[in-house]
């Protein structure tokens, strides 16, 4: 399952309040989050997704949950969604908007590295290789 984990002081709050951009419209069709929900506790937060591909439309959630050493972004494990290349470039944006919220936070953990805007400094992703990866605009 494609995840993003950000290393660093991450407030959920913020994010809420602060509705950092998370659209991309290209050739291969529109991604967007419309609404953010959190709960009581501010532990986790959804993010209600929209992704349109040639032939394909999707509406579902990511999550992200707050870690004692940042937070990781995933998929909402209940939702049915297909891992398209779309999908994966819409957690990527979500992952960059976060990450620029919060001033010495940093990429960790992750699967899906060449779809960050921006993955200067990404460690330990699944790719292993320890190579500089190139950032998919």
């Amino acid at each position: 399952m494609p995840n993003v984990t950000i290393e660093g002081p991450i407030d959920l709050r913020q994010i809420v309040i602060r509705r950092p951009e998370m659209f991309l419209r290209d050739p291969d069709g529109i991604k967007r989050v419309s609404e953010y929900y959190i709960n009581t506790d501010c532990s986790k937060l959804l993010l209600e997704a929209l992704v349109i591909e040639p032939g394909k439309k999707q509406q579902f959630f990511f999550q992200v949950c707050k870690k004692p050493d940042g937070a990781m972004i995933r998929l909402e494990p209940i939702s049915n969604v297909e891992k398209t290349p779309g999908v994966k470039r819409l957690m990527g944006q979500i992952a960059f908007a976060i990450r620029s919220l919060f001033p010495g936070s940093r990429y960790g953990k992750t699967n899906i590295a060449e779809f960050l805007p921006d993955n200067q400094g990404v460690v330990n992703s699944s790719r292993g290789n320890g190579k500089k990866l190139r950032a998919v605009a």
